[in-house]
């Protein structure tokens, strides 16, 4: 907490010494001439100086630095650029300010390269350069656009922690040979790593993102964390490609998520939080861990992996009511994932997908898993979104209204047998209130509660009884109360095999 706390501290005490620009000025001339010594010449040192003029080192004749560069609190009031010139020697840049922009197109720096707590005002052009010594950009401020098109990154690392980009920032086809780190860098601007490459560990770990940042076709070839990073504008990693490890642990997605046709090996989401859609459509790989907070929709289309793990990872693990889970043609390895959590929330992305396959494959992993009553739950669900399909002069709709009420799709038999018990109950005390329309086998009494209770268990399941016949209207109770009793035990029969794996 400390080092970040000194670099914020030092990164706005370097913003307020070169908004005024030191008191010496000197011409642009000399530090061009100095620029022009030989391997054997002494180091170029400034401390708290402006330059006046602008420094063009092709026109300058300027295409090789052969000696260190060593430039502290130093105001450059026009334009530098140092575009195709060849750094021999260490270049140091600490809390300068390039009031008119500074240029290194297709520089080579065989030396380390620091641009430490700097400011520059207008462009800052990196395209091609090639830093063949450490790059470190550290808690510098690009008020004007950064472009870092091409760049190589081919030294002991390239840092670019707590960097401010106030405008668009491209680092599109740049590679990293070197690990890199963008830890706590902020991006205002458009940032765009499109077909970037990172051979060794990076690390984005509390980024802010305020407006789109695009990740297509880059690839990471180690280990990447997003750890704790903010995305306020769309974030996509279209057919990016993770060979390590790639976390994105807490991290809070405010607007589109999309990892559309990306490639993980390992990946985990734990604790992040998706405002707006997640899109991991023909995604596919090895693990996907995916114990997040999902406020609106979660794509996995087509999405194929050995193991996905949607398991909360914490009380607001979840998805949230109303979000909505597209999951057509899954190809699945194994799932972890209890069914309560995605009860509700399935979802076709249009008419022309059934969710049938979906709701087999989900039943065919929870019974897997040995869940079987979670397994019976999602076949329930499935039921009854068929169920609401159908109209309802359509026969399978009223069979499905009463596979629902009598044993809630299989999963509640026990309402099955207090349905039964009730019918027999219910048409006894019928049979008791029609007791003149009863008579017995023998002699002229009128039937008790319990005969006529007794009489209606035995119509129901079905057996004669000898003691009692219903006469005139009863018999059609009676006949109504047989063919319930076939209905009801046709149900309990098919409530038991529902829960038979």
């Amino acid at each position: 907490m400390l080092p970040k706390l000194f670099l914020l501290v030092l990164l706005f005490s370097s913003t307020a010494l070169t908004a005024q620009p030191p008191a010496r000025v000197l011409p642009i001339d000399t530090l061009i001439a100095q620029l022009q010594r030989p391997a054997n010449g002494p180091p170029i040192v400034h401390r708290q100086v402006a330059f006046q003029g602008r420094l063009f080192a092709p026109s300058a004749g300027i295409d090789t630095v052969r000696v260190p560069l060593d430039l502290e609190d130093v105001y450059f009031h026009d334009e530098v650029s140092f575009s195709r010139v060849a750094f021999l020697a260490p270049v140091r840049f600490e809390r300068t300010h390039f009031a008119g922009g500074l240029s290194l197109t297709e520089a080579h720096c065989t030396a380390p390269l620091a641009l430490y707590a700097s400011h520059l005002a207008k462009h800052a052009t990196f395209q091609k350069t090639h830093f063949r010594g450490s790059a470190d950009l550290t808690a510098s401020r690009f008020a004007g656009v950064a472009s870092f098109v091409g760049a190589r990154f081919a030294g002991q690392h390239a840092r670019f922690a707590q960097a401010q980009f106030d405008e668009a920032a491209y680092f599109e086809q740049a590679a990293f040979a070197a690990p890199a780190t963008f830890t706590d860098a902020t991006f205002a601007g458009i940032a765009s790593f499109k077909e970037t490459t990172w051979a060794q560990p990076s690390s984005f770990a509390g980024v802010r993102f305020a407006d789109r940042a695009l990740f297509w076709d880059a690839h990471f070839a180690a280990q990447g964390s997003f750890d704790s990073g903010r995305a306020d504008g769309e974030l996509a990693f279209d057919r990016a490609r993770f060979s390590g490890a790639a976390s994105f642990a807490d991290f809070t997605f405010a607007r589109a998520a999309r990892f559309r046709a990306a490639t993980f090996g390992q990946a985990r989401f734990d604790g992040a939080y998706f405002r707006q859609e997640a899109d991991f459509s023909a995604s596919e790989g090895r693990v996907l861990r995916l114990g997040a907070f999902f406020n609106h929709s979660l794509d996995l289309s087509r999405a194929a992996f050995a193991l996905i793990d949607l398991r909360p990872r914490g009380a607001d693990s979840t998805f949230a009511a109303g979000s909505r889970l597209y999951w057509h043609q899954p190809r699945l390895g194994r799932l972890q994932v209890r069914w309560p959590q995605l009860a509700g929330h399935l979802a076709a992305a249009d008419s022309a997908h059934s969710l049938d396959p979906t709701y087999a494959a989900l039943y065919h992993q929870l019974l897997g898993q040995g869940l079987n009553g979670d397994a019976a739950a999602c076949r329930a669900e499935r039921l009854d979104r068929q169920r609401l399909d159908r109209a309802w002069h359509e026969p399978t709709r009223w069979g499905l209204e009463l596979w629902r009420l009598s044993a809630d799709y299989g999963t509640a038999p026990q309402r099955v047998l207090a349905l039964m018990f009730a019918v027999v109950l219910l048409c006894g005390l019928a049979y008791r209130m029609a007791a003149h329309s009863m008579r017995p086998a023998s002699g002229a009494s009128r039937p008790t509660l319990a005969d006529c209770i007794a009489f209606s268990l035995y119509t129901f399941v079905h057996v004669n009884s000898r003691a009692w016949a219903a006469t005139g209207k009863l018999k059609l109770l009676a006949v109504v109360e047989a063919l319930l009793g076939w209905v009801f035990f046709g149900l309990l029969l098919a409530a038991a095999l529902a829960r038979v794996p």
